[in-house]
C-alpha cells in the first residue's frame, strides 16, 4: 500500500465542500464510488457533513493555510481489503498524523486498477479550533505503510523515500499522462554524461548537444529546454544541484557564446515504451490535439465577437431611449427619473451578457479539453477503437489484474459480449463491464470480479468468459476462491471445463450434488409448514427495482431499501415478508438484517407461502428451500 498526501494549493480546491462533492460524484460510472464513511461529525450524511465541516473551519479566522488535508490510501493491483479493514486502516493512520478526533469524510475508488481510498480532513480541531498540520508527514507515512502491512497481511509495496519531489512530481506525470517528461528524459539520456564533466565548459557542452541551458534562478539553478520548460537542476540528480556541482566544478561559470551548431539530440514529449508500436496512433493524437487547439481558439474568438455585438446592440438600444425621452418627454423630474430607469436597465443588460458570456467560456474550454496521451487513448477505447484500447494495455504500467481471477484456455472468440454493459475503462486497458447487478473487469486476458466476489458476479464472470473465450476455463488465486467458482459453475449448470482436473472433478462433485438436492419432492400433507424454491430462473433487474420501490413505498422512507437476489451465502434463519406475482413469475421476499432477498417460487409453493404471515422465522438452506424456523424438517 502507498500513501499519499495530496496538497492543496489553490483555493478552489482546498474548499472542503468541493472536494467532498468531487469524490463523492459517480461521474456516470457505477463502479467508481464504493463505501462513503463519515467520522466525528454530527450528520452521517457526506454533502452535511461536508458543511459542517466548512462551518468549523470558518470559526478559525486566523489559519493563512488550507484548512483541508486530502490523503489518498491506494493498495496493490488485486487487493480488496473488507469494508472492515478499510475503516481500521483510515483509524490508525488518521491517529499517527494526529487527526484522530478531526471531522472527516473518507470515500472508496474502485474505477482503476488499484483501489485507493480519499480522505477528506478537516485540519481545523472540532472544539478547539486551532489547525494541525502533521510534521515531516512524508516519513510517517512509510512507517505507517510497514505496520499496517504486517498488521493486515498486505502485500508489501516500494513506498520508501528515495526520490526528490520533483522526480516524483515527474514519475506522476509520466505514469497518469503516458508521455515522457523532461527530468525522465534527462535522466534516460544524458544524466551520466552530466555527472561525467569536469569542469563548466563540459557540462555546458553536453547540454547544448542535447538542446538544453542550465541558468542560475533564485538560490539555485534551472535547466530549460529553450521551448518554455524548466526544471530545477537537483530535480534531476541531487548531485546537480548548485552546491553540489560548485563544490565539484567551482564557482558556477554562465555559458559562453551562442554556438551556432544544432543539438544532436533534443527533448521532445512522446509516448513512454510500449509493447507495440505507437507511431500511427500518436500522430492521430497530434493531429487531434491540434484540431482542439483551433477548434477552442475559434469557438472563444466568436465567443468574444458575440458578446461585443449584444454590448453594442444594448448600449445603441439604451442610447435610443435617452434620445427618445429627451424628445418626447417634458420636465426635469420627469426624465430624471426616466433616465435613471434606462441606466438600470442597461446595467442588469450589461450583467446578463457577461454573465452568459463566462458561462459560454466555461463550456467552450470543457468541450476542447486538451486530453493527455493516455486520457486520449481511453477516450478513443470507450468509444470502439480497439487499436487504442491494445495501445493501452501495452503501456509499461498496465500490470493486468492480479489474484482471483478468471481466463481462458484458446484463443479469443469474441469482443463484444451481450448483455454486458461497459461502465468504464481504465488507464491500464482493463475495461469494467456491467452485468445485471454484478461488475466484471477484463484487462484482455483475464476476468475478475469487482469489489465483492459474490455468487451472482462470479456467474457473470463465468458466463462472460464462456463468450468471450469458449468453454475451457483456467481458475487463479486462493483455494476458497476457486471451490467456489466450482459451486457456482455446478448450480448455475454452465456448459464449461476446468483445465486443472482437481476444480473440474469439485465441479462435476457439486453439479451431481445439485441434481440431487433440486429433485421435486411430495408435497407434505401436513399443510404448509415448509416449502422449498425450485431452480428456477432468478429475477431479472427490473423486476429487483419494482420490489424495491414497492418496499420503499410500504416502509414510507425515502432511501430505497436494498433488495437482492438470495445467494448461497444467505442461508439461515430470517424474517419472511410476503409472496409477489409479477408477470406470471412468482417470488418470495424474506428479511436478512438490513437488506431483502428475493427468491424464485414455483406455483405450488407459492400457493402454500401465502398463509405464511409477515415477520414469521423461517430457516433459508443453501439451495434456497424455506422451513419454519425451529419446526420439522424433511
Amino acid at each position: 500500500m502507498i500513501i499519499k498526501h495530496v496538497p492543496m494549493r489553490t483555493l478552489r480546491k482546498s474548499n472542503v465542500v468541493s472536494l467532498v462533492t468531487y469524490l463523492t460524484n459517480t461521474q456516470g460510472r457505477q463502479e467508481r464510488v464504493g463505501e462513503i464513511t463519515v467520522t466525528n461529525c454530527h450528520s452521517d450524511r457526506h454533502d452535511a457533513a461536508s458543511l459542517e465541516m466548512l462551518n468549523t473551519q470558518s470559526l478559525n479566522t486566523r489559519a493563512q493555510s488550507d484548512k483541508t488535508y486530502h490523503l489518498i490510501v491506494s493498495f496493490r493491483p488485486g487487493e480488496r481489503p473488507s469494508a472492515e479493514t478499510l475503516r481500521a486502516i483510515e483509524a490508525r493512520v488518521c491517529h499517527r498524523l494526529g487527526f484522530g478526533e478531526h471531522q472527516r469524510v473518507s470515500v472508496l475508488h474502485h474505477d482503476t486498477n488499484n483501489v485507493h481510498l480519499h480522505l477528506a480532513i478537516n485540519k481545523i480541531h472540532p472544539t478547539r479550533y486551532t489547525l494541525h498540520e502533521p510534521y515531516k508527514a512524508y516519513r510517517a507515512f512509510g512507517e505507517l505503510c510497514d505496520s499496517l502491512e504486517d498488521a493486515f497481511h498486505l502485500e508489501q509495496d516500494n513506498h520508501r523515500v528515495r526520490k526528490t519531489g520533483g522526480e516524483n512530481r515527474a514519475s506522476d506525470m509520466e505514469q497518469q499522462a503516458g508521455t515522457e517528461s523532461l527530468i525522465g528524459w534527462m535522466q534516460r539520456d544524458c544524466l551520466d554524461e552530466l555527472r561525467a564533466a569536469q569542469t563548466w565548459a563540459e557540462l555546458h557542452q553536453v547540454l547544448r548537444q542535447h538542446g538544453l541551458a542550465i541558468q542560475p534562478r533564485g538560490q539555485g539553478l534551472v535547466i530549460t529546454d529553450g521551448q518554455g520548460t524548466f526544471v530545477r537542476a537537483s530535480s534531476v540528480a541531487r548531485d546537480l544541484s548548485k552546491v553540489s556541482l560548485e563544490r565539484r566544478l567551482g564557482l558556477f561559470k554562465p555559458s559562453g557564446p551562442v554556438q551556432t551548431t544544432k543539438p544532436t539530440r533534443r527533448y521532445k514529449p512522446k509516448p513512454l515504451q510500449s509493447r507495440m508500436d505507437t507511431t500511427a496512433l500518436y500522430a492521430r493524437y497530434q493531429q487531434d490535439r491540434l484540431a482542439r487547439t483551433q477548434g477552442r481558439a475559434v469557438a472563444l474568438h466568436e465567443a468574444r465577437t458575440r458578446k461585443g455585438q449584444q454590448i453594442d446592440a444594448a448600449k445603441r438600444a439604451g442610447q435610443i431611449k435617452r434620445d427618445t425621452i429627451k424628445l418626447t418627454m417634458s420636465g426635469r423630474i420627469t426624465k430624471k427619473l426616466l433616465y435613471a430607469k434606462v441606466s438600470q436597465t442597461l446595467r442588469s443588460d450589461l450583467r446578463q451578457i457577461l454573465d452568459r458570456h463566462r458561462r459560454d467560456g466555461v463550456a467552450i474550454t470543457a468541450r476542447y479539453t486538451r486530453l493527455t496521451w493516455a486520457d486520449w487513448l481511453r477516450q478513443q477505447a470507450i468509444a470502439g477503437d480497439q487499436e487504442a484500447l491494445r495501445a493501452l494495455r501495452a503501456r509499461e504500467a498496465a500490470r493486468g489484474l492480479t489474484g482471483d481471477t478468471i481466463t481462458a484456455v484458446g484463443t479469443r472468440l469474441v469482443n463484444a459480449v451481450v448483455g454486458a454493459h461497459q461502465d468504464h475503462i481504465t488507464k491500464q486497458g482493463t475495461i469494467i463491464y456491467r452485468v445485471g447487478l454484478s461488475a466484471v473487469r477484463d484487462d484482455g486476458t483475464r476476468l475478475q470480479v469487482s469489489r465483492e466476489v459474490t455468487n451472482d458476479g462470479i456467474d457473470a464472470a463465468l458466463r462472460l468468459a464462456i463468450q468471450k473465450y469458449g468453454t475451457t476455463i483456467a481458475v487463479s488465486g486462493s483455494d476458497a476462491f476457486k471451490t467456489r467458482v466450482a459451486q457456482v459453475a455446478a448450480r448455475s449448470r454452465l456448459s464449461i471445463r476446468f483445465d486443472d482436473p482437481t476444480l473440474e472433478h469439485q465441479r462435476q462433485w457439486y453439479a451431481q450434488d445439485a441434481r440431487q438436492r433440486f429433485t421435486p419432492a411430495t408435497p407434505s400433507a401436513t399443510g404448509p409448514t415448509q416449502a422449498e424454491s425450485s431452480p428456477l430462473a432468478p429475477p431479472s433487474d427490473e423486476m429487483l427495482r419494482a420490489l424495491a420501490e414497492q418496499e420503499r413505498k410500504r416502509l414510507q422512507v425515502i432511501r430505497t431499501p436494498t433488495v437482492r437476489r438470495f445467494e448461497t451465502r444467505d442461508q439461515g434463519m430470517v424474517r419472511f415478508g410476503f409472496v409477489e406475482k409479477i408477470e406470471d413469475r412468482h417470488f418470495a421476499l424474506v428479511h436478512r438484517q438490513d437488506e431483502t432477498l428475493v427468491l424464485s417460487l414455483d406455483e405450488a409453493t407459492y400457493r402454500r407461502l401465502t398463509s405464511f404471515t409477515r415477520g414469521r422465522t423461517v430457516h433459508l438452506s443453501e439451495s434456497g428451500a424455506i422451513t419454519l424456523g425451529r419446526g420439522h424438517r424433511r
